[in-house]
């Protein structure tokens, strides 16, 4: 079965060091740690990892761990590129902060992770109650573009979506 890994990271305000990331798997495995190595670890065995705003900011910090655990750039999938198209009625596509109470206190990675999963499977229920023909139109013009190309190629998709070309 296809796996997915959801992940975000935080860093110090220079984007030089990071701080913590944070982890969740599907069965529940949870990982929150600073340490590259013992991501890669627990990335062991996933064939995709999401997050959200990763092309911007997460990718460039946890390429080593993807690496070592042998998941391809092209694996990765970005909640925010996603967002405006699927729920174009919202103004603001950023994770809700719910949980933080003080506004400048540390982000809790573990946490924007499972907000992460959550605005995924929220983009996968709002992609598959699409129109049939408006699927295909994405799936043509997006397909090939990094910040989409994973999101269409999940086994979610392979599943649920019957009308796109192969």
């Amino acid at each position: 079965m296809t796996s997915i890994a959801f992940f975000d990271i935080e860093t110090d305000r220079n984007g030089k060091k990071i701080y913590d990331i944070g982890g969740y798997l599907d069965d529940g495995r949870q990982f929150h740690d600073a340490s590259l190595e013992r991501f890669a670890l627990f990335l062991q065995g996933v064939d995709f990892v999401c997050g959200h705003n990763i092309f911007q900011h997460d990718i460039k910090f946890v390429r080593p761990a993807l690496a070592a655990a042998g998941i391809p750039l092209e694996n990765a999938i970005d909640t925010l590129p996603w967002s405006p198209l699927l729920f174009p009625q919202k103004p603001y596509h950023a994770l809700v902060k719910d949980d933080k109470l003080q506004t400048d206190a540390i982000n809790n990675p573990l946490n924007d992770a499972l907000k992460a999963r959550d605005l995924f499977y929220d983009e996968v229920a709002a992609f598959s109650r699409l129109d049939p023909d408006l699927k295909t139109i994405f799936y043509g013009l997006l397909q090939e573009q990094a910040a989409f190309s994973a999101f269409l190629n999940t086994w979610i998709f392979s599943l649920k979506i019957e009308t796109l070309p192969h």
